[in-house]
């Protein structure tokens, strides 16, 4: 497999993850956390309990979870960098002791080989970290092929990322926001210039709603529901491992 071509994500989060929840905040004018409040929902519908929150970051999406577990609830966030698991650590704190939360895990490793058996989880959610494993990524295939193995047939997988609008003003206005005030403002922020010039770069040509529908479609999952948010920059979408 040829990686030379593949973006030092680990350098980039390395460097930015002290600063990387205020520049999301920043970014999204605040609304992530209600994104992520409707992506937990979605993952949590189905009333699974083993959920992995793959690309976890600093466990934003993993402690959404455990704010709206009803159920007993085995939450596991994995992740590469080892900085931000540490800060999803710290952040975590006390949240096993929730009368809905059974077990709660941090794991460092690498998503296309992740160190757990085959059929593991009911659930799998992604909040802004699949376009890392897809974009311009020599593993992409491998990454989804991971997502599937690790989940049980019939398990969900819910998708929360940045996304290409379909409506074409909109989308002008989206790539010139992505293109000269991320990069920039983000560099300011974290003082790392290069990670949020790929993070621009990364969302303004990422796939449309119904071309990520194809992707997981072909990677052996089928599309139960998709929703745009903040005016198709943003896509909900709600998956299942088909046989």
């Amino acid at each position: 497999m040829d990686h030379h071509k593949d973006h030092p994500l680990q350098d980039f989060y390395r460097k930015i993850h002290a600063r990387y929840d205020l520049v999301n905040r920043v970014f999204t004018f605040g609304r992530d956390r209600a994104w992520r409040r409707k992506a937990a929902a979605e993952c949590l519908r189905a009333r699974p309990v083993r959920i992995l929150d793959l690309c976890s970051g600093t466990g934003d999406f993993l402690i959404e979870l455990a704010r709206q577990a009803e159920g007993p609830l085995e939450l596991t966030g994995f992740d590469f960098s080892a900085s931000m698991l540490d800060l999803a650590r710290g952040k975590s704190g006390g949240l096993e002791e929730r009368s809905g939360i059974r077990s709660l895990a941090f794991v460092e490793g690498d998503a296309a080989g992740m160190p757990f058996p085959n059929d593991s989880f009911d659930a799998v959610g992604i909040t802004f970290g699949i376009r890392n494993l897809l974009y311009e990524n020599s593993n992409a295939a491998q990454h989804m092929a991971e997502i599937r193995r690790v989940l049980k047939p019939g398990g969900r997988l819910v998708i929360l990322e940045s996304g290409r609008p379909g409506n074409v003003i909109w989308r002008q206005v989206n790539t010139l926001y992505l293109r000269l005030v991320l990069p920039f403002l983000g560099g300011l922020l974290s003082g790392n210039l290069a990670a949020y010039r790929y993070l621009s770069e990364s969302s303004k040509n990422y796939h449309t709603m119904d071309e990520m529908g194809g992707i997981l479609e072909k990677a052996g999952f089928g599309v139960l529901r998709s929703k745009p948010l903040f005016m198709g920059s943003v896509m909900l979408v709600v998956a299942e491992k088909r046989d």
